[in-house]
This record gives C-alpha cells, sequence and structure tokens, in this order.
C-alpha cells in the first residue's frame, strides 16, 4: 500500500501501486492533452480534486483503493482534452499587443512571448534603449502600435506559435 496527496484534499489516499501509477499517469495525459490551453492547469486541479472525491467516498463506504477500482474510476472521466481544440487557422503575426497583462499597450508582452524570454527583462532593455536611441525607440514602438494586432491572452498568441511550428514540420 502507498498513499496519494490530491488537490482539494487535506489528507492522502491509501491506495495500491498500481492504483497511485494509474491516477499519476491520467493526470501527466491531461497536463499533456491541456498543454497552453488558457485553463489548463484550472481543468487539470478540478479534474484532480473531482478524482479525490470518487476516492474519498470508495473509503468512507469501506472499500479498498486498487488497480479495478481505480480502472473503473477513470473510465468515468474519460479522456481530457480542452474545451477549443481546433489550432487557429490564421498564421502567428510576428508582432503583436498581448491584453492580458499588459502595462502599456502589450507590445513587450508579445515580442516576450515569440521570443520566450522574461517580459520584465524586455521592458527594461526597451526603456534603456528607448532613451540610448535619442528617441528612435518609442517612435518605431509608436509606428508598431498601429499595425500591431490585438491578441488576448498570452495563452491563445503560444497556441498560434505552436501551431504554426507545426505547419512548418510538415
Amino acid at each position: 500500500m502507498t498513499d496519494l496527496a490530491l488537490a482539494g484534499h487535506g489528507g492522502a489516499f491509501p491506495m495500491s501501486a498500481e492504483a497511485r501509477v494509474l491516477i499519476l499517469e491520467f493526470l501527466a495525459r491531461a497536463r499533456t492533452a491541456m498543454g497552453a490551453s488558457p485553463t489548463g492547469d484550472e481543468t487539470v486541479r478540478d479534474v484532480e480534486a473531482a478524482i479525490g472525491d470518487q476516492l474519498q467516498r470508495i473509503l468512507d463506504d469501506g472499500g479498498r483503493i486498487d488497480e479495478s477500482v481505480t480502472t473503473r474510476l477513470l473510465e468515468q472521466f474519460g479522456p481530457i482534452a480542452p474545451d477549443d481544440v481546433t489550432a487557429p487557422a490564421a498564421r502567428a503575426p510576428f508582432l503583436c499587443r498581448i491584453v492580458e497583462g499588459k502595462q502599456i499597450s502589450g507590445l513587450c508582452l508579445g515580442l516576450a512571448t515569440r521570443a520566450d524570454v522574461r517580459v520584465d527583462w524586455l521592458r527594461s532593455i526597451a526603456v534603456i534603449l528607448g532613451l540610448f536611441s535619442g528617441g528612435l525607440l518609442v517612435v518605431a514602438y509608436l509606428v508598431a502600435l498601429l499595425f500591431a494586432p490585438r491578441i488576448r491572452t498570452t495563452g491563445e498568441y503560444r497556441q498560434a506559435l505552436e501551431a504554426d511550428r507545426r505547419r512548418k514540420q510538415r
């Protein structure tokens, strides 16, 4: 027997080692399936808590958590997939303005997401270069604002970037 702690539950659930492996593999597949979905972490936590609720009912009824019980339980949940499994049809823009988490216009956040760097570093570098360029970078920033499309979240932009990478690999 081994124990497994799940989100939303104070204690650990006693179960067989095989049952523990089944649950951990199921949750790992769910995390992978959710990928960069903006609600992915929350969805997996909710599923984990729901599994814990079902396990608690089994234990409260005097049952044991073994491989067969766990298999039946996980079959009830079925495969986990994001709400929107379709990849964006349009290509990801090179420059974009991300609305969620923006400081001024979201342009630095869009560049940081594309380059996969920390946004606070990129913002600091942009301010320093803006000062040392005599305002030329500020003018370029303002021009970019005119042409850069808005995207709601970094998750949406990452999903579009990933879809572009997959298209290029084909």
